[in-house]
């Protein structure tokens, strides 16, 4: 089913984990920019992703840093769990046009995508408007910011605040 997740959390509160589980046994690819989803791990006590260095096998991931690069491979996967990590790095200032087209023509190509932020204030409004489903988790934000910029997390990230590291919320979008 195609859908959109953005996942929101700061530095060591368990977006790898989650995104690792999601895509258990299902058909990936990864914009691998930190080198995390091939043999080696970012924490000490994780698994190995053991993602295919091969674009073109059914679970990938790319590792390079070339964004458009990524982006025109993603428009050619079908059915395909799409991961762009450290997403902050695909908008400067407004979602680009191959974005927006990958992310109307989802429902067309089966794909899941899942932008990985370390902040909600870095998320566009643009790609917020367009997600499904937010999966957030402690992050070092401002209240003031989140109640400015995204009220509707406010209740969640103030509730994630007396929560264990690693806690999260999956929040439906409208």
């Amino acid at each position: 089913m195609s859908s959109t997740y953005i996942v929101i959390g700061a530095p060591g509160q368990g977006k790898s984990p989650f995104v690792q589980k999601f895509i258990e046994g299902r058909r990936c690819f990864v914009f691998d920019i930190q080198n995390e989803y091939g043999q080696r791990t970012k924490y000490p006590g994780q698994r190995p992703i053991g993602l295919s260095d091969n674009v073109n096998d059914l679970r990938a991931r790319y590792k390079g840093d070339d964004i458009e690069a990524f982006q025109l491979m993603c428009l050619q996967k079908r059915d395909t769990v799409l991961i762009f990590e450290e997403a902050t790095i695909f908008f400067e200032g407004r979602t680009g046009k191959l974005t927006r087209k990958l992310l109307v023509n989802r429902f067309h190509t089966g794909n899941v995508y899942m932008f990985l932020f370390h902040s909600i204030n870095a998320v566009p409004p643009r790609i917020m408007e367009m997600c499904n489903f937010i999966v957030l988790l402690k992050t070092n934000d401002e209240e003031h910011n989140v109640r400015w910029k995204y009220t509707k997390l406010l209740y969640y990230f103030l509730d994630l605040r007396e929560k264990p590291d690693g806690s999260y919320h999956i929040i439906k979008a409208l």
